[in-house]
């Protein structure tokens, strides 16, 4: 007998071993094996009869049951394909770290699930979604597996509904404690993160995606895949229920709902507060507090209740500090990119000289706006004394950070948010920009409720985000991106391809990068934007890049013509990664 092993490794082909006599293996297995002079652990995909003579045989079985189930190694099979990622590295990256010792342990292979007839992915907006899930699992028999975008919010759902948790915030024994439990029907609710994607569970079962719009659940590295798009492709093929919960969904999602794909599910409107934009034009050089922010603050700290001051990072775009204006690719309508001596951008390559002055008001303030968290904290500090101010304490009276101090903010907590400056999100060079914003705008008029204020300091007053959040109009924020997307080409409407290179000198990684364009060229439907250096790596630097734009069908147009050089190993002259659909 011959067993046919994929392991974790840019290849995309299996290797074949001889089992011992008295070895009793199945698809879906784990294995170990050597490789390469080093024992792997891998997974079987095949197993046949035939010649064994000169193969090694397989060293052991890592469990004594399959882990995956037939139905799954076919899931990740196409979540390969669709990420231009090999078989064994999408699979293994999702499984339960292996026992550390022989102990013995409760496990069962698998189940395999009985396909129903498929049933539309429902999106959960409204104020109410988190609340009617709880509902929902409360009454439900249905085994059910909840991903979230960070292990935080997988830990508070797991001590919410007193769920398994899968994630990396648990112990190596309770992560394969949960897989386990929940393949044998012990564990009727699993909560995890992306390690969690492919958790056994018996049939009927249900599938919840938590906060689908945030991007962590697309994370660099294995398996390269939304996270999304591999549960609607399980619900799809396993007959699950699937359930999408967000605030602000993500366009593609959106698009999806609004073409019948979808079935929207709204709960309803929330308790909103006002939400106020500060023109800053002109006036937010010098310091970080406009004076409606600053009474919002005050009239918080009177009635008793916490202030959040969100703060982000410089953009990396140019910008007039006068009047708003931002420096685009005319092309590719995204804010150009600084780089040594030049503005470029980061997604066609386009590059063009630094301007002296405003191309809109002839002003010469252009620059790289942004306040750091401590510049802020200091002026906060001087212009109220009396109040507690931290960039740590969550309980204190003003708190000062990104926006990620937002999430796990219960509705009504907050007496004001004030995004300092939110033009740093906006000069960020990527199409997802003002998507971006309404998610950070959306989630502040959550935290703060009725009775409180969202103060926006920009110097775009009137912006579709801070529109649409000031009047709770998700429609009408997609009706005007979507209708962008499609004028420029961004998805849903195309798909996007990163083709990336790193070597040991820039002209190395452009000649790999020149390599795989010429390998893409002739296909048609597809544009291949010509190399550029990696932003931020400079021109020296062996890090370059170039996007594809292609049709629904990109990942089979270029995964012939990339394979070879996604395969081969640096000391034949770099290394080249491909990421589909990517989030920036």
């Amino acid at each position: 007998m011959i067993c046919d092993v994929v392991f974790d490794l840019p290849l995309r082909r299996a290797f074949s071993y001889a089992v011992r006599p008295g070895l009793k293996l199945a698809r879906g297995q784990r294995v170990r094996a050597a490789l390469q002079g080093r024992a792997r652990v891998g997974i079987v995909v095949a197993l046949r009869e035939g010649d064994e003579h000169g193969l090694k045989p397989v060293d052991g079985a890592v469990e004594p049951v399959p882990i995956l189930s037939a139905a799954t190694l076919e899931l990740c099979r196409w979540a390969a394909a669709e990420s231009l990622s090999s078989w064994g590295s999408t699979m293994l990256s999702l499984l339960p770290p292996p026992p550390r010792a022989r102990a013995a342990e409760p496990v069962a292979p698998a189940p395999e699930p009985q396909p129903a007839s498929p049933t539309a992915p429902e999106l959960w907006t409204g104020a109410s979604r988190e609340a009617r899930l709880i509902e929902e699992l409360e009454s439900s028999q249905d085994a059910t597996l909840l991903i979230a975008p960070d292990r935080d919010t997988a830990g508070r759902w797991a001590e919410r509904l007193d769920a398994a948790r899968l994630d990396s915030g648990a112990s190596a024994s309770a992560r394969r404690a949960a897989w386990f439990a929940a393949s044998r029907g012990r564990a009727r609710i699993v909560a995890g993160t992306r390690s969690a994607l492919l958790v056994p569970l018996p049939p009927p079962a249900k599938l919840v995606l938590l906060d689908e719009h945030d991007p962590a659940h697309k994370p660099p590295g294995p398996p390269r895949l939304h996270s999304r798009d591999l549960l609607l492709r399980r619900a799809a093929l396993e007959g699950n229920r699937l359930l999408l919960l967000s605030a602000t969904p993500s366009a593609e999602t959106w698009w999806r709902a609004q073409s019948g794909h979808v079935a929207r599910r709204d709960g309803g409107a929330a308790a909103w507060p006002a939400v106020v934009s500060a023109d800053t034009r002109g006036i937010l050089r010098h310091h970080p507090v406009t004076p409606v922010l600053g009474r919002a603050i005050a009239d918080a700290a009177r009635a008793g209740r916490r202030t959040v001051l969100i703060v982000m990072r410089a953009a990396s775009a140019l910008a007039c500090d006068d009047c708003g204006v931002l420096l685009r690719c005319p092309d590719c309508a995204v804010p150009l990119a600084r780089a040594p001596g030049a503005l470029r951008c980061r997604l066609c390559g386009r590059s063009e000289p630094l301007p002296t002055r405003c191309p809109g008001c002839g002003g010469h303030h252009l620059s790289l706006f942004g306040w750091d968290a401590e510049r802020v904290e200091a002026a906060v500090h001087r212009r109220f004394p009396r109040l507690t101010i931290s960039r740590k304490d969550r309980g204190a009276q003003v708190l000062i950070g990104p926006a990620t101090v937002l999430k796990g903010r219960a509705s009504g907590s907050l007496g004001c948010v004030g995004v300092i400056a939110l033009d740093a999100l906006l000069r960020v060079p990527d199409f997802r920009a003002s998507e971006r914003a309404l998610e950070l705008l959306w989630a502040a008029a959550e935290a703060v409720g009725a009775a409180g204020r969202v103060v926006v300091q920009t110097l775009h007053p009137e912006h579709e985000a801070i529109r649409a959040a000031r009047d709770q109009d998700l429609a009408g924020f997609f009706e005007h991106e979507l209708k962008l997307r499609l004028e420029l080409g961004y998805p849903p409407f195309r798909r996007l391809c990163l083709v990336s290179a790193r070597s040991r000198s820039a002209p190395e990684a452009q000649a790999l990068l020149e390599e795989c364009g010429a390998a893409l060229r002739g296909i048609p439907g597809l544009i291949v934007y010509p190399p550029a250096p990696l932003s931020g790596a400079g021109t020296h630097a062996g890090r370059w890049r170039f996007l594809i734009k292609g049709p629904e069908e990109l990942p089979r147009l270029i995964s012939q013509p990339l394979g070879p050089f996604v395969e081969r190993r640096r000391r034949l002259g770099g290394m080249v990664e491909v990421e589909m659909d990517p989030l920036e």
